[in-house]
């Protein structure tokens, strides 16, 4: 049976994540003599994760996010059918945030010229080649993925876990703004690419952020899952019968 809360749960947290990080890379990269490089689009994102952490998570769990939920069906906190309807919610939420907040910032003659400033579509040329930009992506989306897993899935950070989320965001984007513009999410990165009609490199923000994922989630289930059954070593043969 769909859960429809769920999805809908879903779609108002992407569409959030999108509308409002979208807004802040925008404001970034439009505004003269702006000069604190990623440190706005860094915490809009991850405020956002915190809000639909609180607000969302016991409906949805608060993915937002297609490589996350990978991650968590991966680590059996999600059946796959759900995943994959979540996937669909997630990447039709990023579109819809993406088209509304191009159509608010339009202006005449140029239907896309704001979209091409949401950002997480395109990486640095100057500092890294394709390749380069898909690790960064891995590897950044690795430690959201991660502490998606250990502190939601697991457990492990209690009732912190949507803040603890929230900040490993905003780390990862710190650090890998200037790089790949630190998508870590393919939701986030389909919508504006589609609407800015520049989906040359969007293989980079689907491939890069589902392989850290998944990563994440097969190390933390096979290293650190609680419900896994303790290894108890073999009983030593002395001899005696």
């Amino acid at each position: 049976m769909i859960n429809w809360k769920a999805l809908v749960a879903e779609f108002i947290g992407t569409f959030t994540l999108v509308f409002v990080g979208s807004a802040a890379v925008w404001f970034a990269k439009t505004t003269p003599g702006y000069a604190a490089g990623p440190l706005v689009p860094a915490f809009a994102h991850g405020l956002v994760v915190v809000f639909a952490a609180y607000t969302l998570g016991k409906i949805s769990g608060a993915h937002l996010n297609p490589a996350v939920t990978v991650a968590v069906a991966l680590a059996n906190g999600i059946e796959w059918l759900k995943a994959a309807l979540y996937i669909v919610v997630q990447v039709v939420a990023g579109l819809a945030a993406a088209f509304i907040l191009n159509a608010i910032l339009s202006v005449p003659g140029n239907p896309t010229q704001a979209a091409l400033n949401f950002g997480a579509f395109s990486y640095n040329v100057n500092v890294t080649t394709s390749i380069g930009a898909m690790f960064a992506e891995a590897i950044l989306t690795f430690f959201l993925a991660f502490a998606v897993v250990m502190g939601a899935v697991y457990g492990r950070a209690g009732d912190l876990a949507g803040l603890a989320i929230g900040l490993t965001l905003v780390a990862s984007i710190l650090a890998g703004g200037p790089i790949s513009e630190a998508s870590l999410n393919p939701a986030r990165s389909i919508g504006p690419a589609i609407v800015a009609g520049n989906l040359g490199a969007i293989w980079i923000y689907i491939i890069g952020p589902v392989l850290g994922a998944a990563l994440a989630s097969v190390l933390a289930s096979s290293v650190f899952n609680p419900n896994a059954p303790e290894r108890t070593p073999p009983k030593k043969n002395t001899g005696r019968r």
